[in-house]
């Protein structure tokens, strides 16, 4: 408001003499060129008023003018729908951690307030592997994984995101979240009066917060039914940004619940309805479907597209965690050499991305576990291509992080690996002392003489 007053003071009639009076005698210029120029900047106001919608996302977002993003108005054209669509995929840019075999959650649009999601880890498809045991015991108690989840979540550090920025601050300055159940609760009498009013968007909001109430307690299968509700809705609604975003979410829990054939089927239509990086997010999904399935092959071919969309994206970020996966689908294919390159690939543009994200708590515990995995998976690699010296090395550095993160379990594992290496390493020189000395050593005949 002071900001709209000031600029209108300065177009009022009586100051425009005063102001033509001192430029005509500072600067020289006659009221004539003043009158044009006024002229000039009138019609430069005209024309930025009619095409305030043509603000910069950003701007929009920092100065408050973001009335012309809403896309609920469905009377307006479908072109105009389809532009102010592509203003929020443009102001809400995404951001991918380092982490490998971690299913990608599709954005949640803002306009959704969507309570936070815990983190995704790891899916772990490789024997002897850190971690490996605490994670499918998290897989098969989702409680105890939403609680071990929620510490390191906290942790996060603020979105880049202006207007998801506000909220997050609106949310903690909430205090703690009230009971899961009561959450539910509150959710189902809003999605219920606003079915009854008719308010199809209202509705299906409630739908997909309550997914992920559930998703965040571990509770799969309830919230698998409240993505059907809210894809429902979607379809119902001709919402194709909501449809794509439930085919993600449902593909992920059936996941997370055994039905690896349904989460292939709602991947597929997810890639099918997305954009460039909803089609990133659900062929790195799709490859780490088919990896857990055993099928390296074709876990392979989604992770290689999931590489080209990222470096069509530019997004350095997608580039880490696309080519590590592929390093870890070649390694179960048996081509070492592929995966050997893309492991170290992926090891240094994590340490490119914690340089870039600065220090923070989150930051520096998220690439340690980065650094920690990444090693030791090039150990394994090159113990198997018989290179001792390097995977000893490599389980050397493995230990070390773990000991530095206080992780005693996956110390000792590596730990092990380390041990198993330097044998093998020096096995082959042993086995040749051995035999040297077996060579050289006299003959003793039958009757005792040399």
């Amino acid at each position: 408001g002071q900001r709209a007053g000031a600029l209108s003071s300065v177009h009022r009639p009586g100051l425009w003499p005063a102001a033509k009076a001192v430029l005509a005698a500072n600067v020289g210029h006659s009221a004539r060129d003043i009158d044009l120029q006024s002229q000039d900047a009138k019609s430069l106001k005209s024309k930025s008023t009619a095409s305030s919608a043509k603000f910069q996302p950003t701007s929009q977002a920092r100065f408050g003018y973001l009335g012309h993003l809403s896309i609920q108005n469905s009377q307006e054209d479908p072109a105009v729908q389809a532009e102010a669509l592509r203003n929020v995929a443009a102001l809400d840019g995404p951001a991918f951690l380092p982490n490998v075999m971690t299913l990608q959650r599709a954005s949640t649009p803002w306009q959704y307030n969507t309570p936070p999601r815990m983190l995704e880890g790891s899916v772990s498809v490789e024997p002897n592997q850190p971690g490996e045991a605490e994670e499918k015991g998290n897989q098969n108690n989702g409680m105890s994984n939403s609680r071990s989840a929620k510490a390191l979540s906290a942790q996060q550090p603020m979105p880049a995101n202006y207007v998801r920025r506000i909220r997050r601050k609106a949310q903690k300055s909430r205090g703690e979240a009230p009971d899961y159940r009561q959450q539910i609760a509150d959710l189902k009498m809003l999605a219920d009066s606003a079915s009854r009013s008719g308010s199809v968007y209202q509705a299906l909001q409630a739908y997909h917060k309550m997914g992920v109430v559930y998703d965040n307690q571990g509770m799969y299968s309830e919230a698998i039914q409240k993505y059907k509700q809210f894809l429902a809705l979607c379809v119902t609604s001709k919402n194709t940004q909501g449809e794509a975003l439930a085919y993600n979410c449902l593909g992920i829990d059936c996941f997370k619940t055994g039905q690896h054939d349904e989460a292939i089927q709602y991947h597929n239509k997810h890639l099918e309805l997305a954009d460039s990086t909803g089609r990133l997010i659900a062929h790195t999904n799709l490859g780490i479907v088919f990896q857990a399935m055993g099928l390296s092959e074709h876990a392979a071919i989604h992770h290689q597209h999931a590489i080209e969309y990222a470096n069509r994206m530019g997004a350095k970020d997608a580039q880490c965690f696309t080519v590590g996966n592929l390093g870890i689908a070649s390694a179960a294919q048996g081509d070492l050499q592929t995966s050997r390159i893309c492991l170290q690939y992926h090891l240094s543009a994590a340490q490119r991305q914690k340089q870039a994200a600065g220090e923070h708590k989150f930051n520096t515990l998220t690439f340690k576990d980065v650094s920690k995995n990444a090693y030791h998976r090039l150990g394994t690699v090159n113990a198997t291509d018989g290179r001792f010296d390097e995977a000893a090395d490599h389980f050397s550095k493995a230990m070390e992080v773990a000991q530095s993160k206080g992780d005693e379990k996956d110390e000792e594992v590596s730990k092990a690996m380390l041990g198993i290496a330097r044998g093998l390493l020096n096995f082959d020189e042993h086995c040749a002392a051995l035999v040297k000395g077996a060579s050289e050593a006299p003959l003793v005949g039958a009757d005792g003489d040399a």
